[in-house]
């Protein structure tokens, strides 16, 4: 599944890293991700983690997908990755 969005935002970098950083206010603010819950790391994972359920729709149709995420970058307050 891939999605692509963009977002022009009326604050400050800092502001806004602070809700990008976090995939558990992820559902707050973004439609597809439907839950996400912060989980106990892996030995040899490059950040926290979380478990995060998506699902989109198309017309009468529907996907769900549940993922486990690690962030594995955070350079604050620019760039965050995450990764399955």
């Amino acid at each position: 599944m891939d999605v692509t969005s963009s977002l022009d935002a009326p604050c400050t970098p800092e502001q806004l890293f602070r809700w990008i950083d976090n995939l558990a206010l992820y559902p707050s603010w973004l439609e597809i991700v439907k839950r996400a819950v912060a989980m106990q790391g892996a030995d040899g994972d490059a950040g926290p983690a979380w478990a995060v359920d998506l699902r989109a729709r198309l017309g009468p149709l529907a996907r769900s997908k549940r993922l486990r995420m690690v962030r594995t970058k955070c350079d604050a307050p620019s760039v965050v990755r995450f990764e399955r």
